[in-house]
C-alpha cells in the first residue's frame, strides 16, 4: 500500500494561523536541512535561532511529531510544519515509489558523462552569467585573481547588515545574515592554495562583524558563531600551507594585533585560538612571546630574568570623569597607609574588589537587572547605580602583590582599555600558553609567582605546578591565597584538601565540609563520612541537617536518599510541595509508601495542569503521569485520569495530546 504523507489542508489542520505562515516562510527560505524520509518516518533539522531537531511520525492511527524547540503554545511549531511542507512538496514534485519512500535524485556523476564539451560549455557559461556568486567561485577555481580587497568585500558584507536591519538601525533577535556565498567562495579559494584570497575573505567578515557588532542583538549567537569561524578559517588557511617562519611572520601580528583591540573578550578568546592554530613552530612561538613582551610590564617574559613590578601604587588613580572629583583621590599611598578619612556607606572603594566577592546588590545597587550586555564597554554607574557615589582608591591589599600591569600601546587604546582585569587575564593567559610551548620552566614559574592572584585559573595551575615539582609546602602557602582571594573556587579547595589530606585533618575535614555545604560536592561528603569516627559523623551529620533544612531543602532531600532515609527524605517532598522534585526522587523515596507518594505526587499535578496552556505543557503533565502510573493500581489510576480529562474536556489539544501518549 502506498503511503500517503499529509497534505497541505492537513498540515494546516495542525496549527495555529500564525504557526503556519511562519513554517511556510521558513520552508521557501530553505531552512530544512538534512532531511530524512523513510517510510512513515520524518528525520530533518531546523535553522532556526538554533537548529532543532524534528521527528515525525505519520502512520495510519494519527501523526506524532517532536521539536528540540521551546515553543509551548497551541498546535504544532513553525519547525514542523516546515518540515512537512517540504516532504509535501518534494512527493509533489517527485512523486513516491511503491514502499512510500521519496523517490531518490539524479546520479549526476553519471549525467555529466553525457553532455559534449561543447555543451557544457555552453551551460556553464549560461548558469554563471547571471549568478555572481557562481561566476566569483568559477574565477577562484581557474586560479584569476578575484581583483577584490578586504575594503570590497568590507563594502559589500556591509550592505547585507544594512539590508537586515530595522528601522531602528539593529540586527534584531533572531535575525540571521546568510554569509554563506563568502564561506563557500574563501573556501574554493583555499581548496586551490590562494592564500591571499581566502584570508582577505575571512578577515573581512570578521572584521565587518566586529564593526556591526555593537547593533546585534545576537542572543541567538550567530553572529558571534560566524566571526568565530571566520577566524579561526583564517588561522587554518595558512597553517595548512606549512609555509616558512618569515612568511607567517605578517599573519602572526595581524592576529595579535586584532586580539589586543578586541572590544570583546569572546573575540579575544576567538583570536587566541587563532594564533595557537597558526603558531607551531619554536620559530612561530618566540615571535609571538617577543610581540607579547612588549605589551606586559611588572614581569620579563625573557629566560633567566627575574624583572619585578615597576609601578608603583598610585598608578591606581583613575579618570576623573569616571568618578567624579579627582581632588578626593589620594595620589599616592602604600599598603601600610591608612587612608586619612573614614569610610562612607555611599563610596566604593577599591580594596572591597580584594576583600572578597561584591554581593549582587553591592554590585548594582539593586537598580537594574542585566539580561544581556552586547552594548559595548560598561560604565561604573552601570554596575553601583545609586548605591555609591563615588568611587576611592585606597590602600593596597595582598592581591596587588601578584597582579601586573600591562603596557598601553596605541592601537590598544582603539579597542578596550588594556588596564581592564579582562584584558590582562587574557594577555596572561596567551603569555602562560606561549612559554609552555617553548618549555621555559624558569621563566613559567616566575610568571605565575607574579600573577597568581590575578586569576583563579593561574593561581589553579601554579599550585598544580608545585605539587608536580614537589615544591608542596609553597603550595600550600599559594592554594590558601587563593582561597581567600577566589572564596567561591571548588578547584582550589580540592587541590587544599589534598594537599592537607595526610598533614592536617582538621583542615582537611574543614574544607570537605566548606565543599558539601557551599558547593554541593557529594565526592567530598564521601571523603568526609570516611574520615570521620561514628560519633563525629553523627555530629557533622545533624550539622548538616540543620544548615540544609535553613537554605538547600532539595539538598537535604538528596542527603536523605544518599543515606537511604526514606521516610525522611518523604516527609520533606511533602513539605516542599515541588513537583519536580516528586518525579525526580519518585523511584528512590516512593517505596516507603507508594500509596502515599501518589496522593502527594497527584496534588500537585492537578494544579500544574491548571497553570498553563499549550501542547508543550501538556506533554510536560504527560510525563508526570507516566510516573504516577507506575504507583497505584490500573483503576486507581485510571480514576484519576477521567477526573483531569473531565477537568479539562475544554482543552481539545490536552485530550489530543494524552490519546496520543496511549491514555
Amino acid at each position: 500500500m502506498t503511503l500517503e504523507y499529509p497534505t497541505r489542508d492537513e498540515i494546516r489542520s495542525l496549527c495555529t494561523g500564525q504557526s503556519f505562515e511562519r513554517g511556510v516562510t521558513y520552508w521557501k527560505q530553505g531552512r530544512i536541512q538534512a532531511l530524512e524520509v523513510n517510510g512513515d518516518e520524518i528525520r530533518a533539522t531546523v535553522r532556526g535561532t538554533g537548529d532543532y531537531d524534528v521527528s515525525i511520525d505519520v502512520g495510519t492511527d494519527a501523526i506524532h511529531t517532536f521539536c528540540s524547540c521551546p515553543y509551548d503554545y497551541a498546535g504544532d511549531c513553525k519547525h514542523v510544519i516546515a518540515v512537512l511542507l517540504a516532504v509535501d512538496d518534494r512527493e509533489i514534485d517527485s512523486g513516491s515509489d511503491s514502499d512510500g519512500r521519496l523517490s531518490e535524485p539524479a546520479d549526476i556523476e553519471t549525467l555529466v558523462e553525457e553532455p559534449t564539451a561543447d555543451e557544457l560549455r555552453t551551460f556553464l557559461l549560461d548558469v554563471i552569467e547571471n549568478d555572481r556568486d557562481l561566476r566569483d567561485r568559477f574565477v577562484a577555481f581557474v586560479g584569476e585573481e578575484p581583483g577584490r580587497t578586504v575594503s570590497d568585500y568590507r563594502q559589500e558584507l556591509d550592505r547585507l547588515f544594512e539590508n537586515a536591519a530595522s528601522r531602528r538601525g539593529m540586527i534584531e533577535h533572531d535575525t540571521r545574515i546568510d554569509f554563506s556565498q563568502y564561506d563557500d567562495l574563501a573556501a574554493t579559494h583555499r581548496e586551490r592554495g590562494h592564500v591571499d584570497s581566502a584570508t582577505d575573505i575571512y578577515r573581512a567578515v570578521a572584521e565587518t562583524i566586529r564593526e556591526n557588532m555593537n547593533r546585534i542583538d545576537d542572543s541567538s549567537g550567530h553572529c558571534g558563531r560566524e566571526l568565530g569561524f571566520a577566524i579561526e578559517s583564517y588561522a587554518e588557511t595558512v597553517a595548512e600551507q606549512e609555509l616558512a617562519h618569515e612568511e607567517k611572520q605578517r599573519y602572526i601580528e595581524y592576529l595579535f594585533e586584532e586580539f589586543l583591540t578586541a572590544e570583546y573578550h569572546f573575540v579575544s578568546e576567538d583570536y587566541d585560538d587563532a594564533l595557537r592554530i597558526l603558531c607551531t613552530t619554536t620559530a612561530d612561538h618566540e615571535y609571538w612571546l617577543d610581540l607579547l613582551d612588549a605589551h606586559v610590564s611588572g614581569v620579563s617574559l625573557e629566560p633567566g630574568s627575574s624583572k619585578t613590578r615597576t609601578t608603583e601604587p598610585g598608578d591606581q588613580d583613575i579618570d576623573a570623569e569616571e568618578i567624579g572629583d579627582s581632588s578626593e583621590t589620594p595620589a599616592s599611598m602604600d599598603d601600610e597607609t591608612e587612608p586619612d578619612y573614614e569610610r562612607t556607606d555611599d563610596v566604593l572603594y577599591t580594596s572591597y574588589f580584594t576583600d572578597g566577592p561584591l554581593t549582587i546588590d553591592e554590585f548594582t545597587g539593586g537598580t537594574i537587572d542585566v539580561k544581556h550586555l552586547a552594548v559595548g564597554p560598561l560604565e561604573l554607574r552601570y554596575f553601583t547605580g545609586d548605591t555609591f557615589e563615588k568611587l576611592r582608591v585606597d590602600g593596597l591589599t595582598d592581591v596587588d602583590e601578584h597582579t601586573v600591569q600591562l603596557e598601553q600601546t596605541q592601537s590598544d587604546r582603539t579597542g578596550l582599555d588594556a588596564s581592564s582585569t579582562v584584558h590582562t587575564r587574557s594577555v596572561l593567559s596567551m603569555c602562560v600558553h606561549v612559554l609552555a610551548a617553548l618549555e621555559r620552566d624558569d621563566t613559567l614559574s616566575a610568571l605565575y609567582e607574579e600573577i597568581y592572584l590575578e586569576d583563579c585559573r593561574f593561581c589553579t595551575q601554579y599550585v598544580e605546578r608545585l605539587i608536580d615539582h614537589g615544591a608542596e609546602t609553597r603550595a600550600i602557602e599559594v592554594v590558601e591565597d587563593g582561597i581567600d582571594t577566589f572564596d567561591s573556587s571548588v578547584e582550589l579547595r580540592w587541590l587544599a584538601a589534598e594537599l592537607y589530606r595526610d598533614r592536617n585533618a582538621a583542615e582537611y575535614q574543614e574544607l570537605l565540609t566548606q565543599l558539601f555545604l557551599e558547593h554541593g560536592e557529594w565526592g567530598a561528603y564521601d571523603r568526609l563520612k570516611d574520615a570521620c569516627e561514628s560519633q563525629q559523623w553523627q555530629t557533622l551529620f545533624e550539622e548538616f541537617e540543620e544548615a540544609l533544612g535553613e537554605r538547600d531543602r532539595e539538598r537535604l532531600i538528596a542527603m536523605y536518599v544518599h543515606e537511604a532515609q526514606r521516610q525522611k527524605a518523604f516527609d520533606e517532598l511533602q513539605a516542599a510541595g515541588e513537583l519536580s522534585w516528586l518525579r525526580r526522587y519518585r523511584e528512590p523515596v516512593a517505596p516507603v509508601s507508594p500509596a502515599d507518594y501518589f496522593e502527594v505526587y497527584k496534588a500537585q499535578l492537578v494544579s500544574f495542569a491548571a497553570g498553563d496552556t499549550g501542547r508543550r505543557h501538556y506533554r510536560a503533565v504527560i510525563d508526570h503521569l507516566e510516573e504516577l502510573q507506575t504507583l497505584v493500581s490500573e483503576e486507581r489510576f485510571e480514576e484519576f485520569l477521567d477526573f483531569l480529562k473531565e477537568k479539562h474536556s475544554n482543552r481539545p489539544a490536552f485530550l489530543d495530546e494524552l490519546e496520543k501518549a496511549g491514555f
